[in-house]
This record gives C-alpha cells, structure tokens and sequence, in this order.
C-alpha cells in the first residue's frame, strides 16, 4: 500500500498553535494505524495548489480537506466545487474530485458548534447555540468569536480553535458531519 497525504485548509504558521498537531490528535482517534501524512496549506488556494500541483510520490493517495465557504446540499454541487479548482488550475498532478475531495462545511468551527458540551469545557456559556442547524451557518468563526465575546473572551482563529478542536469527539462529528464521515471511511481503506 503506498503514501496517504491529506492536505488541510489552515495555516502553517505555528507561533499561536499547530493547526497540524490539533488535527492530527482529532484524526489518530479514528485512524491509528492508518493515520495520513498532514500538509497544511496557508489558506484554501494555497492548500488546492499544493494538493494539485505538488509531484506525487510512487502509489501515493492523497486527499484534500478544505472550507466550503457554503452548505452542500447535494454532489453535483460537490462536483461543481472541484471543477473549480480544477480549472483554476494549469499542469496538475492530480485533479480534485469528489472521490479525493472533502470539506469542513462551511468552515471548521461548525464542527466546534455541533459539540457545544466542549465550548461548555472552556467556559463559554452555551445557552443560545442551535446544534441542529450547523452546517448551514454561514460563517461559523464569526458566530463562535460572538460566543466568545459574550463570555468577555476573545476567539482566536488558530490559538483558541487548537485548544477546542482537540477536545471533539470524532465519533460524534462522524454522525453529525458527513463529510468528516466519509474521510474517515476513505482513509480507513
């Protein structure tokens, strides 16, 4: 069996936490003999390049986790996400598809606020967060840095999200989050 790659949406930078190692200690819990080689990217069209554009390895899997900055009701709209990057990009190694293709919808915080018990672990109140709706929250970070700043705390998008981000339970996101369920599935394989 060769190489798996998984390139993720973040930063690289690690002076106010490591994006890598938060989603890496989250992933081991599902993956621990098969865990992939993280890349994380400096936001998504760095990250798509570097999936896209960087040389494979003999018999390398590679896989792309990324925000979609919109619901996904459905995967012809997947798809239509994928051509985009595609076409956006000359000389690639390999295309994005729906097969390779995952993403933290909208954005990663959802995954944060479908686990209100761990923002409850940090100190933020919790009374107002709707659990059912998540993934239709158009920008989950705003609507986490509110909570925050309700709770006289500031949200920081690398600092406070590797500390949360750690504390989820991934067999919860499995059944709530069906991206994050079917990446688990393909990196299993």
């Amino acid at each position: 069996m060769g190489k798996t790659t998984l390139y993720i949406e973040g930063s690289t930078d690690t002076d106010n936490g490591n994006l890598r190692k938060a989603f890496s200690k989250l992933l081991s819990n599902e993956l621990k003999q098969c865990m992939p080689r993280i890349k994380m990217g400096d936001g998504i069209e760095q990250t798509v390049d570097k999936f896209c554009k960087t040389p494979m390895d003999q018999d390398e899997e590679r896989y792309l986790l990324v925000d979609s900055d919109r619901f996904i009701s459905s995967i012809p709209a997947k798809k239509d996400i994928c051509n985009r990057f595609n076409k956006a990009r000359a000389n690639r190694k390999i295309d994005s598809c729906v097969e390779n293709t995952f993403f933290m919808v909208q954005e990663a915080e959802a995954w944060i606020l479908s686990q209100p018990d761990v923002l409850s672990s940090v100190g933020i109140n919790i009374q107002n967060i709707s659990v059912s709706n998540v993934e239709q929250i158009e920008k989950p970070s705003q609507k986490l840095a509110e909570l925050y700043k309700k709770n006289d705390k500031v949200y920081s998008k690398v600092r406070e999200f590797v500390k949360v981000f750690c504390l989820l339970d991934s067999q919860k996101l499995k059944e709530t989050h069906s991206e994050y369920r079917d990446l688990i599935e393909k990196l299993k394989k």
